[in-house]
């Protein structure tokens, strides 16, 4: 795997290096790729097509570096190592793929660590929340109690977690009207649930340890969405951040999907629509423009999108871009875009190991015209800065240097090191 994975860094590291010639000048910022793919096992019981094609969301465990991605295809939660970038095992038993996306299983998924727990949840399509214990040796020991049904009659989608209290807030984003629901992860006990009227859906939620409370995006029936402030405690809604407001009109469009917590308290808001992603800062007091950081229009059309602190940027699984499915990045730092790199169609879910570096991106099997390039039958994109993750092989360097010296030693390629579906 590591072989495929250098072959593939190499090549990319070629093709960029001479497309900055004609391009443009060099980019100071590190240019991110494909450094390679790890297969997805087929469990023919259950998915006689052989294709890994349906899943949703992914989630890194930073404790073990292992990635678990909900496997609709396979009806389990598959476990990979970032250490080897290989496949682990499945956890099973989930609904799978039905004939919409609002009944099938596994949904959201979320690795629970500290105050002595070490537990995985996963949203089923039922209306139930699944728990595990997570032992030595990858073992998963369903919790007491679970599943966990939630009352609605559709999926338990996206949830979060709050270390402080030890809750977890779990959506029902298709039932009607949505709802939010609490969960004590340490008893695994239900708590307070929350209906959202009028509103056409409501996920993913987050946790901001800045502020101490839980964000959930809401689909509003007009206008671009909202973000409403969650109490951790009661799960009320405290406030919320309509998008068209407190962008003093400029956000008309967006239709807010993935939500995560970034520096000092700032949140990105992925929008499910190809208009904009959007930086708000709910540490601010009020509803009003100072809560509006700033509109990103280079990347946009996400689903999941996540926040690397070992990188400082986030990362944007970018299904419905203008430019076609794209992993979009932005530099936390700065606010700034960074970089598209094309993936494949429908590709909407995206993790980042925090040790490595590594970004992870379920990359669908072809179906009909949705051709995926890659892995025709599905495969998890393993993407990472090109030439700093992994050392090219010597062929392959040869190639490189031989290629840079046609080009008469004018470039130079340097970098640094460094989530409706």
């Amino acid at each position: 795997m590591r072989a495929s994975i250098q072959r593939q860094a190499s090549r990319t590291l070629l093709l960029a290096c001479a497309a900055g010639l004609f391009a443009g000048p060099v980019l100071a910022e590190p240019i991110y790729g494909l450094l390679g793919t790890i297969a997805v096992p087929v469990n023919t019981a259950v998915n006689p097509s052989g294709q890994f094609s349906s899943y949703d969301i992914g989630f890194f465990d930073a404790n073990t570096q292992d990635y678990y991605i909900a496997d609709r295809s396979n009806a389990a939660v598959n476990v990979f190592s970032a250490a080897t970038n290989t496949y682990v095992t499945r956890i099973g038993g989930f609904v799978g793929a039905a004939a919409t996306t609002s009944r099938s299983g596994p949904d959201g998924v979320l690795v629970v660590n500290g105050g002595g727990l070490h537990q995985l949840w996963a949203g089923d399509g039922n209306s139930t929340l699944q728990g595990f214990s997570i032992g030595a040796n990858h073992t998963y020991t369903p919790l007491p109690g679970s599943p966990l049904a939630t009352g609605g009659s559709l999926r338990v989608d996206e949830l979060a977690y709050n270390p402080t209290n030890q809750r977890l807030l779990v959506t029902n984003n298709a039932d009607s009207p949505p709802f939010s629901t609490l969960v004590n992860a340490a008893t695994n006990t239900l708590g307070p649930r929350t209906a959202f009227n009028g509103v056409a859906g409501v996920a993913p939620p987050a946790y901001n340890a800045i502020t101490g409370k839980f964000y959930l995006n809401v689909d509003t029936a007009t206008g671009p969405g909202a973000v409403s402030e969650i109490d951790p405690t009661t799960g009320a809604v405290l406030r919320t951040f309509d998008l068209a407001t407190i962008s003093g009109g400029t956000v008309t469009a967006c239709g807010p999907t993935g939500l995560t917590t970034g520096p000092g308290g700032q949140m990105l808001v992925g929008c499910g629509v190809a208009s904009q992603s959007i930086i708000i800062d709910p540490t601010k007091a009020g509803t009003g423009a100072n809560v509006f950081v700033k509109g990103i229009t280079q990347t946009s059309g996400a689903d999941q999108v996540w926040y690397d602190p070992t990188t400082n940027r986030y990362f944007l699984a970018d299904r419905s871009d203008a430019s076609g499915p794209v992993l979009g990045i932005i530099d936390a730092a700065t606010n700034n875009f960074l970089q598209n790199v094309p993936t494949t169609p429908g590709d909407h879910s995206v993790a980042v190991d925090p040790v490595s570096g590594e970004v992870f991106v379920p990359l669908g099997a072809t179906i009909g015209t949705a051709v995926n390039t890659i892995c025709g039958n599905g495969c998890i994109g393993i993407y990472g800065v090109v030439g700093q993750t992994q050392v090219p092989e010597p062929g392959s360097l040869g190639l490189l240097a031989g290629a840079l010296a046609g080009f008469g030693g004018l470039l130079r390629l340097r970098g640094r090191r460094t989530a409706t579906s």
